[in-house]
């Protein structure tokens, strides 16, 4: 077990008690409202500039861009790196803070 993992005591039922694993840190980085944190994403990724002919690969997913079509547009970071809609939302979505995954410069909510 991790070492920044304590071991809590939960009542199951009376005075049974089961030891549960607990990591107050992930339990942190955990978001509050799921609903809520995919409003601010996509909130943050629509108000990304879109870059039609971006050239080279999405760092994300290490594939070429492609001409922009509608929603599949490639988005450039505030520090000026370029991915694919769908890999910066993913990233977004999933990543424990709003940073960009090449220079883990932060992305404002």
């Amino acid at each position: 077990m991790a070492a920044a993992s304590t071991k809590y005591r939960v009542v199951v039922s009376g005075n049974d008690t089961v030891p549960v694993p607990f990591d107050l840190g992930d339990a942190m980085m955990m978001p509050e409202n799921v609903e809520a944190t995919a409003q601010t994403v996509t909130r943050l990724v629509s108000d990304m500039p879109t870059v039609d002919y971006a050239t080279g690969n999405c760092s994300i997913c290490m594939e070429g861009f492609w001409p922009s079509e509608g929603s599949s547009a490639s988005r450039q970071v505030s520090c000026g790196h370029v991915y694919h809609d769908d890999c910066i939302t993913d990233w977004l979505l999933n990543a424990n803070c709003y940073s960009c995954p090449l220079c883990r410069h932060q992305i404002s909510r």
